[in-house]
């Protein structure tokens, strides 16, 4: 398989909703993905990075990387990893090992300390696969219901 891996652009909503169908309960909506997409691609620190298979022209992958500020220590900013999602005929053929190493090298370029992900509790094969990345387990915490 032959990947590219580059930011999303607007003609890849469609496709990329699919992908993020893996990981959410429907579709997006258009009128608010859309420009979101425009934004993220305009972002000097953010990434909505895709995965495309070249071979057949399918985009397989996606996630993105968020860069943010940091106080404490060096004050170097941080990577927030968000929204991984492959196509489940892709999944175990290195698009997220691929994916990884392409927002990894952009952080790196932003001089981040370190990268933090959020993955949901029940996303067990999910973990495997950060867990053989590199990543380690640490408590979370999310809420939904903001100014409450």
């Amino acid at each position: 398989m032959n990947l590219l891996m580059r930011r999303a652009a607007l003609g890849d909503l469609a496709a990329l909703d699919k992908v993020m169908q893996v990981i959410s309960n429907g579709p997006a909506d258009p009128a608010k993905a859309g420009p979101l997409v425009e934004k993220l691609a305009a972002a000097e620190d953010k990434y909505l990075l895709v995965a495309v298979d070249q071979d057949t022209d399918t985009l397989c992958g996606s996630l993105l990387g968020v860069v943010f500020e940091d106080i404490c220590g060096d004050c170097r900013p941080i990577l927030l990893v968000e929204n991984v999602a492959v196509l489940p005929d892709y999944q175990g053929k290195g698009v997220g090992r691929a994916m990884f190493r392409e927002i990894g090298l952009w952080a790196k370029e932003k001089d981040c300390h370190y990268a933090i992900l959020v993955s949901g509790m029940q996303r067990l094969g999910a973990h495997r696969f950060y867990h053989a990345l590199g990543y380690q387990e640490v408590k979370g915490f999310k809420k939904y219901r903001l100014g409450e």
